[in-house]
């Protein structure tokens, strides 16, 4: 338990730093008090779907740094990607102004990062995961939609990222990578998943950077959020993480929490 504890701390020091999406709006203050979908406590259930070259690959090891992918299937591998709401301690938030949210990789979690999601009447907006392997999202757009737009509406944004994100897996650069999006809600559609059948907006996302393109096709529910999000990375892998089911739990507020309720 020591061990995970420090594993913990050590991850989300390393993880700690501002966004630079400044189109997005943020509240500032209560950030979490009229959050209508990514309320406290409430765990959002992803599976994961690694695809390269139409070959299906398997998360076999996942830490902060490190990843080990198969193209068999093992009874240890790693898959499921749970995103639960935490209501921080005083001081304690990762990222100001935005609500506190706990990437775990299940099952049977060796560590946990801490990170933030924006939801208002405006936009809602989401850190994606980005230990080891999912290091690979930040090179893609994030989730992200503006709130009551029709169709064909259009917005840009952009974000400099440094290269300890960087990868032969998904694009290796020196210095920092400006990475240059352009979103569109494209139309909706009825998503047949885990959860039946949900009316859905689709966003197409793409990011242009020197080290190339990536994409995101996001698939948002009034009703659950971000329902099914397929990138694509800039050596053309595909990561797929589709929502299979929503959890009410109790309200964690920090990582002794977090293991405590897994394993006690």
């Amino acid at each position: 338990m020591k061990n995970r504890i420090l594993i913990l701390i050590l991850l989300i020091s390393n993880l700690s730093f501002g966004q630079q999406y400044d189109g997005l709006h943020i509240e500032k203050r209560k950030v979490d008090k009229n959050n209508r979908i990514y309320t406290l406590g409430k765990e959002f259930v992803f599976n994961i779907k690694i695809t390269e070259d139409d070959s299906t690959l398997f998360l076999k090891e996942n830490d902060s740094d490190n990843f080990k992918l198969t193209n068999n299937i093992d009874s240890l591998k790693i898959s499921e990607i749970h995103l639960t709401m935490i209501k921080p301690r005083l001081f304690q938030r990762t990222n100001t102004k935005q609500t506190e949210v706990c990437y775990s990789y299940e099952p049977n979690p060796k560590i946990i990062a801490f990170t933030g999601i924006v939801e208002n009447k405006e936009n809602i907006w989401i850190h994606p995961p980005r230990s080891g392997f999912f290091k690979s999202l930040e090179t893609c757009p994030f989730p992200y939609i503006k709130l009551n737009k029709p169709k064909g509406y259009k917005w840009t944004d952009s974000m400099s990222i440094g290269n300890h994100w960087s990868n032969e897996k998904w694009g290796k650069w020196d210095g920092r990578l400006l990475l240059n999006y352009r979103y569109e809600i494209t139309g909706k559609e009825k998503l047949n998943c885990k959860l039946g059948e949900i009316d859905c907006f689709v966003i197409n996302a793409v990011a242009t950077s020197n080290s190339g393109k990536s994409k995101l096709k996001a698939y948002y529910s009034n009703k659950y959020g971000f329902i099914k999000l397929e990138y694509t990375l800039f050596t053309g892998i595909k990561v797929e993480l589709e929502l299979e089911k929503v959890v009410n739990g109790t309200i964690l507020r920090d990582g002794k929490d977090f293991f405590e309720s897994k394993y006690n």
